[in-house]
């Protein structure tokens, strides 16, 4: 059989292709929607009374109002963009190392406490885990989480702890 206009048939197959091709994509940008949108506030206690805020692939850190350092770094607001992906597996990490089965509090028996409040958000699903006192009761998943916010917001800010 042969075709009357071949330029014709050529030309609506490339047209045919191309719109298939559009619609794939368009299909795949709404799947992206629905990726989990993670969030995550860490404030610390102590001398610091500070917390660091973790939304999409932003960090923040918020100094409080009545911390004791004269140093600019932890008296002055700062947010640091991070790369999507480290973001991403950094809280794929803290589902995985069992960050929901936690408890919600972590009392401790000492005087002298330095607190440390995180809270994980992620699609309406929340949980707040609170301990007392960051160096004797405190699960080293939650020690991991203050760590690593700690190093990626990036301005070498350290942990003072000051024993009673």
């Amino acid at each position: 059989m042969k075709y009357i206009y071949p330029k014709l048939l050529l030309i609506c197959l490339a047209f045919a292709i191309y719109f298939n091709n559009k619609s794939v994509e368009n299909k795949d940008l709404s799947h992206l929607s629905k990726v989990n949108q993670y969030s995550l506030l860490v404030q610390r206690g102590a001398f610091h009374f500070d917390s660091f805020k973790i939304v999409k692939n932003k960090i923040s850190h918020i100094p409080g109002i009545s911390s004791n350092f004269e140093t600019a770094t932890y008296n002055e607001n700062s947010q640091t963009f991070l790369d999507s992906l480290q973001t991403l597996g950094f809280f794929k990490k803290l589902e995985a190392q069992g960050f929901w089965n936690l408890k919600t509090h972590y009392g401790s028996e000492t005087s002298c406490n330095s607190q440390l409040i995180v809270t994980l958000t992620t699609n309406g699903k929340s949980k707040t885990v609170i301990c007392d006192d960051y160096q004797t009761d405190c699960p080293e998943l939650i020690k991991y989480i203050e760590k690593k916010v700690v190093e990626l917001e990036g301005n070498d800010l350290k942990r003072i702890y000051l024993p009673g």
